[in-house]
C-alpha cells in the first residue's frame, strides 16, 4: 500500500521550476545571477536585480531569471483555495525592482508589508496564470486556470442553491401566514365580505396548502397567472390587516 502523501500544487511547481532545462549559455548566466541575489545584502539586491535583467541576451533569459527569483522568494497558494502568488522580500526596494521587471512584461500586481517582510503579490487569477506561463510553467498555468474555473463554478452553484433555499423558505413562510389569515377570515365569517374572485383564491389556498403559486393559478377556472394569484392574495392580506384579522 502506497502511503506517500500527494504533493501540493506549490511543491509540484517548485520541483518543475528547479528542474527546468536551461538550453543556452546566456540563460545559464541569468540563472546564476538570480541565485547570487540570495547571497548578497538586501540593500544591494534591487540594483543587482535590475542590472542583471539588463544583461539578459535572449528572450528566454529574463523568464529564467525571474523563475529563479520566484524559487528564492516566491510562493503560491493552492488554486482550490484562492488566487494568491507572492514574493516576500526584506526591503520595499526589492518589491519595486521586481514590479518594474514584471510590468515591462505586462504583469501587474500589488505590494504590502507583513510584519518585517515586504510582499509583492498577484491576486488576479489571469495574472497568476500569465506569470506562470511567462516563467515557463505552462502546465502549472493551465492547471491553475482549470482549477480556478472549477472552483468558481462550484461557488456559483453553492450560491444559487443557497439563494433558492432562502427563496423556498420565504415562500413557505408567506404561504403559512396566508393560510392562517384566510382560516381566521373563514372562522369569523368575514370571508363572505370579499369579492367572489378573492373568495375563490382564498378557498383554493386553504384547500391546497402544498401548491405553488403557479399550481394555484392553474387550479382556477379559468386559470390565472402566478402574478394574478399573488395579487389576489395580497388583496386578501390587505383586507385582513384593515379588519385586524392578521394579528
Amino acid at each position: 500500500m502506497d502511503n506517500t502523501t500527494p504533493k501540493s500544487y506549490a511543491e509540484t511547481l517548485r520541483e518543475f521550476l528547479t528542474s527546468l532545462p536551461v538550453k543556452k549559455k546566456c540563460c545559464a548566466y541569468s540563472v546564476k545571477d538570480a541565485d547570487l541575489l540570495g547571497t548578497m545584502p538586501a540593500d544591494e539586491r534591487p540594483a543587482a536585480m535590475l542590472s542583471a535583467a539588463e544583461r539578459c541576451k535572449c528572450p528566454a533569459c529574463l523568464p529564467h531569471f525571474i523563475a529563479r527569483i520566484f524559487l528564492l522568494y516566491g510562493s503560491v497558494t493552492d488554486p482550490n483555495k484562492r488566487n494568491h502568488l507572492e514574493f516576500a522580500f526584506e526591503t520595499d526596494a526589492e518589491c519595486a525592482a521586481l514590479e518594474t521587471l514584471l510590468l515591462e512584461q505586462g504583469i501587474s500586481g500589488g505590494h504590502t508589508k507583513r510584519k518585517k517582510q515586504y510582499i509583492f503579490y498577484l491576486k488576479d487569477g489571469e495574472a497568476i496564470a500569465d506569470f506562470l506561463a511567462y516563467i515557463g510553467a505552462n502546465t502549472a498555468a493551465f492547471d491553475f486556470m482549470n482549477t480556478r474555473i472549477e472552483r468558481e463554478f462550484r461557488n456559483n452553484i453553492n450560491r444559487q442553491v443557497n439563494c433558492d433555499t432562502a427563496n423556498i423558505g420565504k415562500s413557505l413562510r408567506a404561504a403559512e401566514e396566508q393560510i392562517a389569515v384566510i382560516e381566521s377570515l373563514i372562522a369569523s365569517g368575514a370571508i363572505h365580505k370579499l369579492p367572489q374572485s378573492l373568495r375563490v383564491t382564498a378557498e383554493l389556498r386553504v384547500q391546497h396548502k402544498q401548491m405553488s403559486m403557479k399550481e394555484l393559478g392553474d387550479a382556477h377556472e379559468p386559470p390565472i397567472t402566478k402574478s394574478g394569484v399573488s395579487h389576489r392574495l395580497s388583496k386578501i392580506m390587505d383586507y385582513a390587516k384593515l379588519t385586524g384579522m392578521n394579528s
